[in-house]
């Protein structure tokens, strides 16, 4: 839901310890009248610094582009199957799907943009990989997150293009920033333990350690948990474990500040490569899944965030801040199919990441080089057999720096700041008949297409944007610009579909330069409209720096870009708020791909065009003191202008090929939210209805297209629309205080997800099976369920 904008954390620096040091120094100002010129002139130029900055955050309002906000009290009023991404389904124009309770396969779009070329932000810097760009590649990071829920406490989400200081890296059609949980003043302790459906269970604990006057005021928070979940799709079972250790220390009076912030988060679990046939699951059970023995796809993923940064008050015009920080990952994938089910004669793909249904036979005879000399049918028997398994590792390091500089003006804010950061990965694939498998490069190392050596991206970016108030500050002018240079490099070891067998590097340089422009108009103090254009890019993942033996791209494409239009006015009254906007987005230079697995030709353009036209309306209405009502609902039409071959499902676990007019797959045409909450002394409690629309599903083209580029390509099938679900979600929560030793309080929470139990998919598509190369046998549907009802009791303590 939406709420005025100026109580946005981190839009500008935070002043509050500029305005307890006001009320410090009037308290600490002789009130005798031989009180000296000079301490009265120091206390006016303080006071007039305070009132700058505070019209400034009210002036958030005016902002010149749709943004929505979750608050802390939205977020931890979740239940524990929620993630960081299923939250943001509560705003205007964003669709989410996954798989499991939790971080588990998250699927997301906003105005149809998929999550892959969103940009993500966490306190300000890039959450996302410089080297493939946004979150979300298929079976790349999917089990787990880089901050959980728990670990956050505000939320904005930008569709389209945001002003430069808020954009991010590479996004063509969107930017959500997420926000750290801060140290509080108060010293606490919180344990906490939920129990929900489907076997699974959260306990932790959260200890604020307060303002240590003893330490100039430091405040320090620590906040680990650990969850447990069997999933409620069958044999998908899943464990989380999150820390988070921050650390704030102002200095010079409280006008500045030192931040740190640590997170380690590590998940682990099953999931399912992709859909199962509907008849299966009408057969079986809507949550089907096969025994891990038949078929399993298993992740372990680690990330590390550190983030150490300075915010330096110089005077009422000039403040200087500075973020250093490092990114860690690592990733080990392990699939497995029965060689039962690895023939032409199964009607239904089993586990898509079979290395087999991919590849086809590889090694021994069918080795084009000798950097493959493991040989299937002679140790397990059977082509078949002996390519059963793989198993994946990935891992990738990332540091920079973030310097920022809001110089304040009689008349305008300027800010300047910039990304500066260089990040590192390497990946190396292994096939094997079983998961117990040696990892030996030469042997069982598979090293093509863009699997093992590393990647090297660096990324100079700056931006410079400003905030101009005219006509006595009614009409406010955001001019700005972003001019972003990148330099990437991929080294790979041996090309399997080369003779001779030899190693390549291939590299290049992008420049993207983005401009921006935003205005709006204070058409009353509670009426504003305004309208902005805006450029993003999105840069080459670095997995299309590959060879194939002929005809195929020497160099990655360069940036996708978008040109975004918006428009919209909103009102913003003490009781009332209402957004009401329209926006277009023409997007150009898409990436297209064409991979023929039988020769190696492998072809990288920038040839797709895309449009994302419709409108959103979002308000809150205080009904009384305690009751307030909520809503949204969007409208998006998203199509491809052209034809070109494309990953064409947000999923992504499908590439094929689009036509001129076709909408995108798996893009609701409309999305509304409804909520009802309520507010009174320990008490609270929310209803909450989210509608998603019908929306396009996917087909292969048969085998028999004359065009080989054609041949089992999936499409849009307009002609076929997922049916549009309805999900109502309840929560409630009651406070007890207890103030008995060191125990505060007791807080006991209720949350019901999905309280009418409706059955529903959330993703659908017809699809051939893939054996060898090629497709075979007949079409058939495949589909993935959404969350049932989920229940879920919550106890914690607070402990003073």
């Amino acid at each position: 839901m939406r709420h005025r904008a100026h109580t946005r954390p981190l839009q500008h620096p935070s002043f509050r310890p500029l305005f307890l040091m006001v009320i410090a120094c009037q308290a600490a100002l002789p009130q005798a009248a031989w009180a000296t010129t000079k301490t009265h002139r120091k206390v006016v130029k303080i006071e007039a610094v305070k009132k700058r900055y505070e019209k400034m955050e009210m002036g958030e309002h005016n902002i010149p582009s749709d943004m929505s906000v979750l608050t802390k009290k939205q977020i931890r009023a979740q239940s524990s199957s929620q993630s960081i991404y299923s939250i943001l389904k509560q705003t205007p124009s964003v669709n989410e799907y996954q798989q499991n309770v939790g971080p588990g396969t998250p699927v997301l779009t906003i105005r149809g943009v998929r999550m892959s070329q969103l940009a993500q932000t966490l306190d300000g810097i890039p959450m996302i990989s410089l080297l493939s760009g946004g979150e979300g590649a298929y079976l790349n990071n999917n089990i787990g997150s880089v901050v959980s829920k728990g670990q956050i406490e505000g939320v904005q989400v930008y569709p389209g293009v945001a002003p430069p200081d808020r954009q991010g890296f590479a996004t063509v059609g969107g930017t959500i920033a997420y926000h750290t949980l801060q140290p509080s003043v108060k010293r606490s302790a919180d344990l906490l333990t939920r129990i929900g459906s489907f076997n699974t269970t959260e306990y932790g604990i959260e200890a604020n350690s307060g303002t240590l006057k003893s330490a100039g005021g430091l405040r320090l928070i620590m906040r680990l948990t650990h969850t447990h979940t069997a999933g409620y799709i069958e044999n998908t079972p899943a464990r989380y474990t999150d820390f988070l250790f921050s650390a704030v220390k102002p200095y010079d009076y409280g006008l500045s500040q030192l931040t740190g912030t640590l997170i380690y988060n590590r998940g682990t679990g099953y999931l399912i490569s992709s859909p199962l046939p509907v008849a299966q699951l009408n057969k079986y059970g809507l949550f089907y899944n096969y025994p891990l023995s038949e078929a399993s796809t298993h992740e372990t993923n680690n990330f590390i965030t550190a983030i150490v940064g300075d915010r330096t008050y110089i005077n009422r015009h000039l403040l200087v801040g500075v973020k250093l920080f490092y990114k860690g990952r690592n990733s080990t994938g392990s699939a497995y199919t029965n060689p039962q089910y690895i023939n032409g004669s199964y009607p239904y793909q089993v586990n898509f990441n079979a290395p087999y249904f991919g590849f086809g036979p590889v090694g021994g005879p069918n080795n084009p080089n000798n950097g493959f000399s493991y040989d299937p049918a002679a140790v397990f028997g059977s082509y078949q057999a002996g390519e059963a398994a793989d198993r994946t590792n990935q891992t990738s390091t990332t540091i920079g720096i973030t310097p920022k500089v809001n110089l304040f003006l009689p008349y305008n804010d300027i800010t300047i700041g910039g990304l500066f950061a260089h990040e590192r990965g390497h990946g190396t694939q292994y096939f094997y008949g079983t998961l117990a498998m040696p990892e030996i490069n030469g042997y069982n190392s598979y090293t093509g297409a863009g699997w093992g050596g590393y990647g090297h991206r660096t990324v100079y970016s700056g931006y410079i944007q400003d905030k101009i108030g005219l006509l006595h500050k009614t009409l406010h002018v955001e001019p700005g610009i972003t001019v972003t240079e990148v330099h990437s490099r991929q080294y790979q070891p041996i090309n399997l579909y080369a003779a001779p067998d030899y190693p390549y590097t291939l590299a290049n340089s992008d420049r993207a330069i983005l401009p921006y422009l935003g205005l709006s108009y204070d058409i009353t103090r509670k009426i504003v409209a305004y309208a902005s254009y805006g450029k993003g890019a999105r840069f080459a993942p670095i997995a299309d720096y590959v060879l194939g033996p002929s005809g195929s791209s020497t160099h990655a494409p360069g940036a996708e870009t978008v040109n975004a239009y918006e428009a919209g006015m909103r009102y913003v009254g003490r009781r009332l708020y209402l957004n009401l906007d329209g926006f277009l987005q023409n997007m150009s230079k898409m990436f297209s791909f064409y991979i023929n697995y039988t020769t190696g030709f492998a072809q990288y353009e920038n040839i797709g065009k895309e449009r994302m036209e419709g409108a959103e309306f979002s308000g809150k209405y205080l009904l009384t003191r305690h009751w307030a009502v909520s809503g949204n609902a969007s409208y998006t039409r998203a199509r491809y202008l052209n034809g070109f071959a494309a990953t064409d499902t947000p999923f992504e676990g499908q590439f094929g090929y689009v036509f001129p007019g076709d909408p995108l797959a798996a893009v609701p045409n409309w999305l509304a939210n409804l909520g009802l909450s309520y507010r009174k002394d320990r008490f609270q409690g929310d209803i909450i209805g989210q509608y998603t629309g019908s929306q396009v599903t996917t087909y292969d083209l048969p085998p028999t297209e004359s065009n080989p580029q054609l041949q089992d390509a999936t499409t849009p099938n307009p002609g076929n629309r997922l049916a549009g679900y309805f999900v109502l979600n309840v929560g409630a929560s009651y406070r007890i205080p207890i103030h008995q030793g060191v125990l505060r309080s007791l807080k006991v929470a209720l949350n019901i997800d999905n309280l009418l139990n409706n059955h529903y998919y959330v993703h659908y598509y017809q699809v051939y099976k893939e054996y060898g190369f090629a497709a075979v046998g007949q079409p058939y549907d495949s589909a993935y369920p959404g969350e049932p009802r989920f229940i879920e009791i919550s106890l914690s303590g607070r402990f003073a």
